[in-house]
């Protein structure tokens, strides 16, 4: 039963059971509620704020930046891009839950926001949101520095056994999505945290800056984000997590067939979420012109040429598949003992 439906039998009951003298204030409420669901037809009729939580430069901050611009086209009103990196999603998260839920403040999501609501924040769930829509999965890649002296995942995993404490792989904030995929392929070749330390970044962004520059010379990342790197000659991508190779390197393996047994199913996702209690019919305009850009032709050309899997998901859709991952998460977030 929709709201509108559900306010409309209340009102209908309140004019029957309350005195007449309440039955003015009953029809004044059910009127306020037509009113603001008429609004949704002039929405928006000023910028909307879509905040990230990622540096410039990332693949978020590139997908985002590339909605932004369609989304204005389709609704006529600027869509402000605001980096809020910082806090392991805290500083935005924070922003888009203290906003009004008017569908004026939106925000970038990603496997990530899972990860920390599970291992770093008490005031925060996946239930604090309004899981709006998925865009696409991105495959994470295991990528290494041109100068190290391994090109296979066999030859990375016997260097690091033979050289305990002497490397370093870099990925995005504990518990996050490139976080989880290591613990997993490191469990499956047998690899301890003694042997190789984990260092997370605010952002996948500077996370591959720290591998191009040689500072961190292994790292867990995403096929758009690295590609350019490695048809540069500064990375190599050793591996894949995916059921199938990518086409952006179809000379790499998936972690399966380089022997090691990873869950393929674990992917990094990209959406959009805002603050809980945005209005239906606001949101199913805001949706609706979403799911119109992903089938602009220009969206595509970018999501090719970023070698991304274009999944569009709705509201329900969406927040069903957050809960499915957030099951995964939490089980890897205790494992890890990010919760204690």
């Amino acid at each position: 039963m929709t709201t509108t439906i559900l306010l409309g039998l209340m009102a209908r009951r309140a004019y029957k059971f309350v005195p007449p003298a309440m039955a003015g204030a009953v029809a004044l409420g059910a009127g306020l509620h037509a009113s603001l669901s008429h609004a949704a037809d002039d929405y928006p009729n000023q910028p909307v704020r879509y905040l990230l939580h990622v540096s410039p430069g990332g693949g978020t901050d590139v997908l985002a930046r590339q909605m932004a611009s369609e989304l204005e086209q389709i609704l006529g009103q600027p869509f402000v891009v605001e980096n809020r990196p910082g806090g392991q999603t805290g500083v935005q998260l924070a922003a888009i839950t203290s906003a009004a839920s008017d569908g004026y403040t939106i925000g970038s999501t990603t496997a990530t926001h899972i990860a920390v609501m599970n291992a770093v924040f008490d005031e925060y769930s996946i239930d604090s949101v309004d899981w709006i829509a998925g865009l696409v999965t991105d495959p994470p890649v295991l990528v290494v520095h041109d100068s190290v002296p391994f090109d296979s995942l066999e030859g990375l995993v016997e260097e690091v056994k033979a050289n305990p404490g002497q490397y370093s792989v870099s990925g995005t904030v504990d518990g996050s999505t490139g976080h989880i995929a290591w613990a997993m392929f490191a469990e499956a070749a047998g690899i301890t945290e003694d042997e190789v330390r984990y260092v997370p970044y605010d952002s996948q962004g500077d996370s591959v800056t720290a591998n191009v520059g040689g500072h961190i010379p292994i790292g867990m990342a995403w096929t758009g984000i690295t590609r350019d790197h490695v048809e540069a000659g500064n990375l190599r991508v050793l591996g894949v997590l995916s059921e199938e190779r990518v086409s952006a390197f179809p000379d790499t393996p998936t972690f399966t067939e380089a022997g090691y047994e990873v869950d393929p199913s674990w992917q990094q996702f990209r959406g959009i979420i805002g603050p809980k209690g945005i209005p239906d019919d606001v949101k199913a305009k805001l949706v609706g012109a979403l799911e119109q850009v992903t089938q602009t032709e220009d969206y595509k050309e970018y999501i090719e040429s970023s070698n991304l899997n274009n999944r569009f998901m709705g509201p329900e859709e969406f927040t069903e598949f957050v809960a499915r991952q957030n099951e995964i998460v939490a089980e890897w977030v205790e494992r890890l003992g990010l919760d204690e």
